[in-house]
């Protein structure tokens, strides 16, 4: 399949390129990408003047045996261009050139062209993430040069925080399919809109999965159908893919909820650099169909568009130090919002809890379908008949608003307690299914978590909820300890205990979708 693009010429012979599907002006020159010894696609250029014996092209450069060129005639006016690389046989790596067509004394085009050559196909044959952006002469640090890497989900060189994005001034979106090196198959993408139902996808173009020139293993790849513009409105949005065996999404949570099975942090945003300077309104978008972590499967260029940081979409339950705008208090021995010792004190974004008396803080608003998030610290106190035991609390969530206050209201409990941070406890006869099984319904009932993340004593840990139509997922210091589906609960309210261990909480927020 042949990338075509039109060159205008104007009087002062500037050049002007009109977009057409598979081509952006933000990547100057052209890109292919080929095996050893083999021709790859070609990619052919209109120019505006008529074809005559006059006209000359010329590869010059240290790989310009790599590249040929030739011009033919397409009609009056219009003159073709065709370029297309072919590597020697034992050649892997970045070959690099220059083409330029002559008329006369006059210079109408001077391009440069790269070529990426790889020993074969998939695998460890693939081209590592950087190699890819080498190739369209984008300098952005990646964090790591070779092939794989790993996904966890710590930022990784110049990885922006995770972010959604939304559309910057007046033109459509542009989404440039720049590389793939995936198994073959068709693949669609688009964007995707939060609801309360979930992510809302919006079909923008679909990737071939033809073996010609190896359309999964390529810088450029040919669509099957679509195009490579939307226009989202004012709405915050992300991208996502569709293989053959799962979505993806750009935010981790949908991927850990839905997809548990396939790579959490299965999409990498980076800025695009060029010549050590970072293009505004521009991103790469590189996504991770497996687990190897080199996140070239599917790297799309995003153009008019700015970051949403997922951090400014959470409302803070803590802010102003004015704990009864979102909860109340219970005592055991006292009851609702009566703590003459202050067992819950708010001030400067920490609440301390003594841990004295069982107890706890609800919010007093119902939700359902959310992203629960707090950091905790534990104190030194602990209080009969536990001083001598590790020490505990909890995030109680899922509690249905009718009922009773109570130590311990039916619920589902993501665990906070020395070595088990993340178990799931169910309570008052609550279900759910992890593995395959469900617990069996009783007063208390647990289920460990897969793997230890808490920090040592005297740190900071982050534990997150997130939870979507039964499906609860544990995050410890950002790694899934915990997933389970079908809860028999699905909305209510949220609590934070108090049970005899002193401990501090703040960044205390949530993020309903």
């Amino acid at each position: 399949m042949m990338k075509t693009k039109t060159i205008v010429f104007f009087i002062a012979l500037t050049i002007s390129a009109i977009p057409v599907i598979g081509q952006t002006t933000l990547i100057e020159g052209l890109s292919f990408s080929s095996i050893q010894g083999e021709m790859s696609k070609k990619d052919t250029t209109v120019l505006n003047t008529d074809f005559s014996k006059k006209l000359k092209v010329s590869v010059t450069g240290n790989d310009a045996s790599s590249f040929k060129s030739t011009l033919s005639e397409l009609k009056k006016g219009e003159t073709l261009l065709i370029t297309w690389y072919e590597p020697e046989k034992t050649f892997k790596g970045i070959a690099t050139a220059n083409v330029k067509v002559t008329n006369g004394k006059k210079t109408l085009l001077n391009t440069k062209v790269r070529g990426i050559s790889t020993i074969g196909l998939e695998g460890e044959n693939e081209p590592a993430l950087s190699t890819v952006l080498q190739a369209f002469g984008i300098d952005t640090n990646l964090g790591w040069t070779s092939l794989a890497n790993h996904t966890k989900p710590e930022k990784s060189g110049e990885e922006l925080a995770p972010c959604l994005f939304k559309k910057n001034g007046n033109a459509d979106v542009k989404i440039t399919p720049i590389a793939r090196y995936s198994p073959a198959f068709e693949l669609s993408f688009g964007f995707y809109i939060n609801s309360q139902d979930g992510p809302e996808l919006h079909q923008v173009g679909v990737l071939s999965g033809s073996d010609a020139f190896h359309e999964h293993q390529n810088l450029m790849p040919a669509m099957a159908h679509g195009k490579t513009d939307f226009n989202p409105g004012d709405a915050t949005f992300g991208i996502y893919t569709i293989s053959d065996t799962h979505n993806s999404f750009q935010e981790d949570g949908w991927n850990q909820l839905l997809y548990p099975e396939h790579a959490g942090h299965a999409a990498r945003i980076y800025p695009v650099k060029k010549a050590g300077k970072v293009i505004s309104n521009s991103y790469l978008v590189c996504f991770e169909e497996a687990s190897n972590g080199d996140y070239q499967d599917y790297v799309f260029l995003l153009e008019n568009v700015e970051p949403v940081y997922l951090d400014t979409m959470f409302t803070d339950l803590f802010a102003n130090d004015n704990l009864s705008d979102s909860w109340y208090k219970f005592i055991e021995s006292k009851g609702k919002n009566n703590d003459p010792d202050n067992i819950f004190t708010l001030k400067d974004g920490i609440l301390h809890v003594t841990g004295q008396e069982m107890g706890y803080i609800m919010t007093n608003k119902v939700y359902k379908n959310y992203h629960f998030s707090v950091e905790f610290k534990w104190g030194e106190k602990r209080w009969p008949p536990r001083e001598n035991v590790k020490r505990d609390s909890g995030i109680c969530y899922h509690i249905p608003e009718y009922a009773p206050d109570q130590v311990w209201p039916w619920s589902v409990e993501c665990q906070i307690q020395e070595g088990d941070t993340g178990d799931f406890w169910l309570l008052g006869y609550s279900t759910i299914e992890v593995d395959g099984k469900q617990n069996l319904p009783k007063m208390y009932s647990n289920v460990v978590k897969k793997t230890d993340n808490e920090k040592p004593r005297g740190e900071w840990n982050t534990v997150e909820v997130i939870t979507y139509n039964g499906i609860c997922v544990h995050r410890v210091n950002g790694v899934v300890v915990n997933y389970g589906r079908t809860s028999n609960l699905f909305k209510g309210k949220i609590l934070l205990q108090s049970e005899l261990a002193e401990l501090d909480y703040r960044n205390v927020k949530i993020r309903e979708f």
